[in-house]
């Protein structure tokens, strides 16, 4: 029987079925809706907050650091605020949101770069076990293999440069 896994590129979620014939590998991809975030630990709060709906397909690296010996925690800004969101947060104003996410038990991480606070698409590779980032962008390209992506934090935040 063959293994499931799933690629994330932005919104298109692509389910692939890897099948072992003797030395043959098949490859079987599947085309679905999904989000980046399906299998991460603490998905509820965007679920429940956000209705489903997240894309991470404009966002702000401001910075990430290693913690707790092999995590790697990324503190992000993104520019595409879903339609629902909580009601208290209308009492202030914002144009983004900041969301802090962190690839637990880091496997692999190459990093080569210059600088953050560059706006890029990310690609978001998830499996049961593991999760991946990639950034390729002029002044930076990162990858980090993890076993577990965590989403710690979500806020409204109010960047004066994007009004």
């Amino acid at each position: 029987m063959g293994q499931n896994r799933i690629l994330t590129l932005g919104l298109l979620k692509i389910r692939i079925q890897v099948v072992y014939l003797e030395l043959m590998v098949i490859i079987i991809f599947k085309s679905e809706l999904g989000m980046w975030f399906d299998n991460a630990i603490g998905k509820e709060k965007i679920q429940s907050i956000f209705n489903n709906e997240f894309d991470i397909q404009t966002i702000e690296i401001d910075g990430f650091s290693m913690v707790n010996l092999s995590d790697l925690r990324f503190n992000l800004f993104c520019k595409n605020v879903p339609k629902k969101f909580p009601d208290k947060w209308s009492k202030n104003r914002f144009n983004a949101l900041n969301l802090i996410i962190t690839f637990g038990d880091v496997i692999r991480l190459d990093v080569s770069g210059s600088r953050v606070g560059l706006l890029c698409l990310p690609t978001t590779i998830s499996f049961t076990g593991c999760s991946e980032i990639k950034v390729k962008h002029d002044v930076l390209n990162l990858y980090c293999k993890s076993k577990f992506l965590t989403i710690e934090s979500i806020r409204p935040y109010l960047d004066e440069r994007w009004d």
